[in-house]
């Protein structure tokens, strides 16, 4: 430009912050930005988001919120965009406080929530585990006809698990297939993972034959819930099935499976712990010899702990 006698102005130098970002050259992006700031170049919002999404990808969530502030203090109004992108930044860093500002800044400054929006909530509360306003959020999009896709169904559905909302869990799960939206193995596994923590067993058996019959396996979470559902239900035998599982599907146990199979132990009576103790072996042979050890030399009248 220089070389044809232009000078480059404030809108050149936003749209090259702006290419760089696009780019992936965040170090050069950065350097404009230093540059812009001394030189008192007037950025506009295109430019500010690119910034604070370089931010949020590199983890660096303060580093959005310093962007945001000396957008406003520069005077550059937020849009929609740039709310979104700071929704999804604070939902990663697990601060659903700061989450909850930026939605009563979109509402307070007169802009509309798009499906964006709504996504970026749901996955942050539903990261942070605030059940209420996850629910909240789920309950505006269907009221608005926003549907949600098989992702957020599973974020929402992995919420509940945490959280062991039973009811909310089905309710939303069978809201899911009604809407034509096809449960994925995450979808099934949270949903076993639910019934399991619960101790119900058929309901639990129910969801996992829906699970092959949808062309699914389940994998090693799927199958340390149902170990974890059959001891709870003294269902020692279906526990010794399901571990055989994981080698019909070529799957290695791992620290948690074999913690799941002592804790199950525990629960054991007496003359039926030597299946479990050759399933412990099998798991993890070190682990087993110990686990043997401690089972020959306990009490006769107690139970394994």
């Amino acid at each position: 430009m220089p070389s044809f006698g232009l000078e480059p102005d404030d809108v050149t130098f936003s749209t090259m912050i702006d290419s760089y970002g696009r780019a992936g050259n965040v170090e050069k992006a950065l350097c404009l930005y230093d540059r812009a700031k001394t030189g008192e170049w007037r950025l506009d919002a295109t430019t500010f988001s690119t910034l604070i999404r370089i931010y949020k990808v590199a983890g660096n969530f303060d580093g959005c919120l310093n962007v945001y502030e000396e957008m406003k203090a520069l005077g550059v109004k937020p849009n929609l965009v740039i709310y979104n992108i700071l929704l999804d930044a604070m939902g990663r860093a697990k601060r659903p406080w700061q989450v909850k500002k930026f939605y009563q800044d979109i509402i307070d400054n007169g802009l509309s929530p798009s499906f964006v929006t709504y996504a970026a909530l749901l996955h942050a509360y539903g990261r942070a585990r605030y059940g209420d306003d996850a629910f909240k959020i789920y309950r505006e999009m269907k009221e608005k006809g926003l549907g949600l896709n098989v992702v957020l169904y599973n974020s929402i559905l992995a919420m509940c698990a945490d959280l062991g909302h039973v009811d909310k869990a089905v309710e939303i799960f069978e809201d899911m297939k009604s809407s034509g939206i096809k449960p994925d193995s995450w979808t099934f596994s949270s949903m076993i993972t639910i019934f399991s923590c619960c101790g119900e067993v058929s309901e639990a058996e129910n969801t996992l034959n829906e699970m092959f019959e949808a062309g699914f396996q389940p994998n090693i979470f799927i199958l340390t819930s149902l170990i974890q559902c059959y001891g709870k239900a003294q269902r020692i035998d279906d526990v010794v099935k399901t571990f055989n599982r994981n080698f019909e599907l070529v799957i290695t146990p791992d620290d948690r499976f074999c913690g799941c199979l002592l804790n199950v132990m525990t629960q054991t009576p007496n003359e039926e712990l030597s299946k479990l103790v050759k399933c412990v072996e099998r798991a993890n042979p070190k682990l087993g010899y110990v686990v043997k050890l401690l089972v020959e030399e306990q009490d006769s009248e107690g139970n394994f702990c």
